[in-house]
């Protein structure tokens, strides 16, 4: 459902978006990347929250990890506890945030204490998990509407449009 957006569109950036871009992937680097230059060069303007950028922290992280130790993604949670002083070590994840923080018409929101009763209405509305009902309800505040990700579980929320690369 790669639908265009018309200029001046406002966008919620999800985590996968950051991520296929940051991470390289194959087939999703070039339209996320495209986004994420238009949102930056004022085609578009674009918002995310602390919770994705959190979820984009987390997730580089691991991925550092596994590729500078090769510490398979089940066991990474246990190894950064057990050996806190490799998290120091790792920098590609507070780049990646740093990166994000620079997008210029990017606007960086927290998640309001309200955000969790409306997230709690639309889990059990759309059947959504946790995490992207927090982010439904942060676009909702926000008074969003567009939403970009590669998470289909959002095509139930009926008031969304959703744009995937």
């Amino acid at each position: 459902m790669h639908n265009a957006l018309q200029p001046g569109a406002k966008v919620f950036i999800d985590a996968n978006i950051f991520l296929y871009r940051i991470l390289e992937h194959w087939k999703y680097v070039y339209p996320c990347t495209k986004l994420l230059k238009d949102i930056n060069f004022g085609k578009y303007s674009g918002v995310t929250s602390v919770f994705v950028c959190n979820e984009v922290f987390h997730r580089v992280m691991i991925a550092e990890l596994f590729e500078k130790r090769n510490i398979d993604a089940k066991f990474v949670i246990k190894y950064l506890k057990d050996n806190p002083e490799v998290i120091k070590e790792l920098s590609a994840a507070r780049d990646a945030i740093k990166n994000i923080e620079q997008i210029e018409n990017l606007r960086i929101v927290g998640v309001q204490g309200d955000a969790l009763d409306l997230a709690l209405e639309f889990s059990q509305k759309y059947g959504l998990l946790a995490t992207d009902a927090i982010h439904a309800a942060t676009m909702k505040i926000e008074g969003l509407s567009i939403l970009a990700s590669n998470d289909r579980d959002f095509e139930r929320v009926d008031w969304l449009e959703l744009w995937t690369p």
